[in-house]
């Protein structure tokens, strides 16, 4: 049962958020929202796929469990998530993500460092391989490069 709920919730999550994706995406320059929409277009379907499969296993297992099966955790992680946008602007992309994956992490209660830091030098390497390295997009200013004027 806990997995289909966490199918709807998951699935709904994912929706909403890559729909916002899109509506802040379609801003975007021409070329620059190629990508995105690319990305985030097949990922609101699927969320929504997700989502209404498992709602519909919930309807004929007759078991309605509340959406959030943790609102602290969930509210938690909202507000992280909030200070990391505004992070964003302030510390650079880099910086934030250094910065916001431990903390999230810890917070929800994961305690080994070692996996934790590996995850994080590991999405920073990514993002900076693909988005940098590959696709030569910039991303927010770092505030190293900012404060060191170069």
């Amino acid at each position: 049962m806990k997995s289909i709920h966490n199918d709807v919730v998951l699935g709904t999550s994912v929706a909403i958020l890559a729909a916002l994706g899109i509506h802040r995406a379609l801003g975007f320059g021409a070329d620059a929202r190629v990508f995105p929409l690319l990305i985030l277009g097949p990922t609101v379907v699927l969320g929504l796929v997700i989502a209404v499969r498992g709602h519909l296993k919930q309807r004929r297992t007759g078991d309605s469990p509340d959406f959030f099966a943790s609102p602290g955790r969930f509210a938690l992680v909202a507000i992280g998530m909030a200070l990391a946008l505004v992070g964003l602007r302030y510390l650079g992309f880099l910086t934030t993500s250094a910065v916001t994956i431990p903390v999230l992490a810890a917070a929800l209660g994961y305690r080994r460092p070692l996996p934790i830091l590996a995850t994080t030098a590991g999405f920073i390497a990514m993002v900076y391989i693909v988005f940098i390295q590959i696709l030569s997009r910039p991303l927010p200013a770092e505030i190293w490069t900012r404060l060191g004027g170069s």
